[in-house]
């Protein structure tokens, strides 16, 4: 597979992971969860590249892989317990009341398929180490 397709390919599990999260902020009512995927996005990400890019230096793509987890969810532990029975966030309250009627539509844009995209920017040089050979 090219990692032009392998990069598509993690975008579109971004981008579902991040559509469903979004499903569920509307259930709750609480688009701060987006903030506790945050460090988790990358966690997937780094598994999706490291399943999906060709046979390489199997200890580099190892600690790529284990560092990115590592961090990953020792931000996303760390942001769920600091936010753990907490109101939503003040922004997103902020975005909720001007927004009104149409901050449902408006949180997916402006905040879920956002922090997607930028995540997935984000997410290349976990490609390009793992996508080597060298």
């Amino acid at each position: 597979m090219s990692m032009i397709m392998i990069f598509l390919t993690a975008g579109a599990v971004i981008f579902g992971l991040m559509f469903s999260l979004w499903i569920v902020s509307l259930l709750v009512k609480n688009a701060s969860i987006v903030d506790i995927f945050w460090g988790f996005g990358f966690v997937i990400s780094a598994w999706v590249y490291y399943f999906l890019t060709p046979d390489g230096f199997l200890v580099r793509k190892l600690i790529i892989v284990g560092l990115s987890t590592i961090w990953g969810l020792r931000l996303t532990i760390h942001i769920l317990t600091r936010n753990w029975g907490k109101p939503e966030d003040f922004r997103y309250q902020k975005w909720r009341g001007e927004h009104g009627k149409i901050w449902w539509i408006r949180s997916l844009f402006q905040v879920f398929i956002l922090q997607g995209f930028l995540m997935w920017l984000i997410s290349v040089p976990l490609l390009a180490g793992q996508y080597s050979t060298l």
